[in-house]
This record gives structure tokens, sequence and C-alpha cells, in this order.
């Protein structure tokens, strides 16, 4: 193998695990169990949200030279600094970053402890402190080294993470521990593909960009040609990656469809049941491992980019330094309170960007000829509506917000905002 190829799958391991965060192991069980006979198409849908618009997102992102403002900034400069601060703010210490630490404690570590209670202070236990604590001082240490992120990522975490995860969907597949059950949703495809915005990774494709090029660069390539081609191997060498780890998580869950009828739970606690049932103990250490490294590359990553890109719009007014212990800080703080605490402060925020998001990265692919009025009401037509979509799990407004989006075409699917922003965007060109 040639030296540049040996670049590209190590460059492209190390994306895989930048992007395989908490989201992207414990939501695709929940498909499958939720879709029974249907998965796949909950899993056709999840892999649109969490595949496709992550690859195009990146390749999107590289015509734009990495720039991220460049790539909202055909809607308006103001718009775009405005739109990245919000989509940073999710990927980082918002959601993204603390909801990493938070499903290492909740899939990697509980479960390990049994029966042990150290206590807990303010209600918060003490046990999620300690995890919490150990767990960003590790994502400090790798931060505070941007330079090195993919390669260190690509070659140390994401080899014992493959092959744990590996593991236990072989297991799984071998050995199934049942058969699909009816399913419990009426449109599975819908289902997958909003449970995609959960990932986040649309969002965060456009800040992973940069990394990758940065990289790139640094390995001699430049931003030329050559360079984008060798980005664009690499994004596919980590999508691949997905589609087995999606494919198996999600016909995992399927396939004990009918042992694990009951999603109350929430979605960490439906992973560990179903790799305990699968594989017992050995299983359950093996998905704690996993679990941690791909939360830990992943907190890397969305901290080295999110301090990358605020560095940049304050002028370095903070260092990358500071703002680094700045996420951390508050990251690490807002992990303690759980992953299901922080899943449902996402949801309405995600329903609202993410449609403007896919919108944004689609006009930039085929952007030849397209005008700024375009851009601009194609993204208010999306983003009018995926606040609709936002507003329908805030509890005091959901019944008047799911009323308004059922006299839309679309609006029951969940993808009323396709309509909008085409309205919107015909509006713009005239």
């Amino acid at each position: 193998m040639n030296s540049k190829n040996k670049e590209i799958i190590v460059m492209g391991f190390g994306l895989f695990a930048m992007f395989l965060g908490a989201g992207n192991i414990i939501f695709p069980p929940y498909i499958g169990i939720v879709s029974g006979q249907k998965w796949p198409a909950g899993l056709l849908g999840f892999a649109v949200t969490g595949i496709g618009m992550p690859l195009l997102g990146l390749l999107a992102t590289f015509r734009a030279g990495g720039n991220i403002d460049k790539f909202a900034g055909k809607v308006s400069l103001p718009f775009a600094k405005a739109f990245n601060f919000a989509i940073l703010l999710c990927i980082g210490p918002l959601f993204a970053i603390p909801r990493t630490a938070a499903t290492t404690f909740e899939v990697g570590i509980l479960p390990l402890l049994g029966a042990f209670d150290p206590g807990s202070i303010l209600g918060i236990s003490w046990s999620a402190i300690a995890v919490s604590f150990i767990f960003f001082a590790v994502t400090l240490y790798f931060s505070l080294n941007p330079s090195q992120v993919l390669d260190q990522i690509g070659t140390y975490f994401t080899p014992f993470l493959i092959l744990m995860l590996g593991f236990i969907i072989v297991k799984g597949i071998l050995v199934p521990i049942g058969k699909p059950a009816a399913p419990v949703v009426d449109n599975a495809f819908a289902l997958g593909f909003t449970e995609g915005y959960q990932t986040m990774d649309a969002l965060a494709s456009m800040a992973f960009a940069s990394i990758i090029m940065a990289d790139i660069m640094g390995h001699g390539h430049g931003n030329t040609k050559e360079g984008l081609s060798m980005a664009v191997k690499v994004a596919l060498v980590s999508m691949l990656g997905f589609l087995f780890v999606y494919g198996g998580l999600v016909y995992l869950g399927a396939s004990g469809g009918e042992s694990f009828a009951n999603t109350k739970d929430g979605h960490t606690a439906i992973t560990v049941r179903l790799v305990d049932a699968i594989a017992g103990d050995t299983g359950r250490y093996a998905l704690a491992s996993a679990m941690t490294f791909a939360c830990l590359t992943t907190a890397i990553g969305l901290t080295t980019a999110v301090a990358g890109y605020f560095e940049k719009l304050l002028d370095k007014r903070l260092s990358y330094r500071g703002l680094v212990w700045i996420i951390v800080t508050t990251s690490a703080v807002l992990s303690v309170y759980g992953v299901r605490h922080i899943i449902s402060l996402s949801v309405p925020v995600l329903y609202a960007l993410y449609p403007v998001a896919i919108v944004l990265i689609l006009l930039n692919l085929f952007d030849r000829g397209i005008t700024p009025g375009v851009y601009r009401g194609a993204v208010v037509g999306a983003f009018l509506i995926g606040i609709l979509y936002g507003l329908q799990h805030v509890s005091t407004v959901a019944d008047q917000a799911k009323n308004m989006l059922a006299a839309i075409p679309l609006g029951q699917e969940g993808f009323a905002w396709i309509f909008t922003s085409a309205l919107g965007g015909i509006a713009g060109a005239a």
C-alpha cells in the first residue's frame, strides 16, 4: 500500500471515529425495535440523514474551500455568522459534547457498577461527576494539540472501536435473540429520518470539513484538486464504516423487537439491555469499551472544530487554548444531568435547524446559476416550518403546531419543509 492510500485510510478512520459518537450508537437499535419488520425502511431513513447528508455536507463544504462561513454566506454574511454560531453551540458545549460524556457514563460505566452507589449531591451522582471529570480531562489533552487530531484518532482509537462494535454486531447476526415484530410506528422511514437529526452529523460535517482540509494540507497536499480528491476519498472511507455500523445496529434492534417492546426506558437503557441479551457480560464490556472510545473521539473532534471556529469568529480575542478550556468546562457541567435531559432540550432546536442545513447542503452542491434570492427564499421556507416541527415537542404549544402542520402538504409525514423551501426558492428566483 502506498503512503497516500495509507494516509487516506488513517484519516478516513479518524473521521469515522469523530462522527461516531453517542447518537450514532444509541439511536439505531431504537429505530430497529420500533420499526420491527419494516426495519429496512427505518434504516434507509436514518441513512439519509445519518450517512447521506453528512457526506454531502462534507462535499459541499469542501467545494467552499472548507470555509463554513462561505458555505452559508450565500444567503448573507450576517446569516452565515448567526447560523454557524447556532450550529456550533449545538454540536459543541450545549448538546453534542455533553451528551458524549453522559452516554459514556450511562452505557459504558453505569451498567458495570451494579449496585454500587457512592451517593449524590444535588441529585447528581458522584459517579457521574467523576466520570465526567476524567472524560473531559482526556478530551482536553488531545484537543490542545489539534494539528494531529485526525491522525491520532485514526491510528489509536478507531481500530479498537471497530473491533468492539464488530464483535457485538457479528455475534447478534450469527446468533439472533429473536425476530422482528410488527412495527409500532406508522412510517418507519420518517422515524429513521428524523431520528437521524439527533446524530447532528450533517451539522458537524461542516465543521469537520475544515479539520480534514487542515490535515490534508499538513500532509503536504495543499488546497488543490489533488487535496480535494483526497478529502472526498477520506469522507467515503468514513461513510462506508457507518453503513456497516448502522445496518448492523438497526438489524440487532429489529431482531430483539419481540423482547424489547417497551421503549419508554430511553435509548441508553434499551441499548444496554439489547447488547446484554446478545452477548452477556462479554457484550457488556465490549459495549462499554466501544461507547467510551466512540464518545471520546467525537468529543475531541467537536471540541477541536468548535474552538477553532470561535477563535476565528472572535478575531483571536480569545485564544484557541482558552476556548478549549471554556468548551470542556461547560460541557462537563451540562453532562452530569444525563442523556434523556440533554435529548429533551435538543429536539426542538434540531428540528428547527436541520431542514435549513439540508437545504443549504443541496443548494451548495448544485450551486451553478443559483441566485442569492433562491438561497434566501428556500432557507426561510425551511426554517419557518422547522420551527413548527420543533414546537411539536414543546408541550404547551404542541397541539397548535401539529394542527398547523396538518394543513400543509407532507406536514404529517414530517417533510412539509420540502414543500415550503421549494416555494420559497421559487419566490426568491422571481
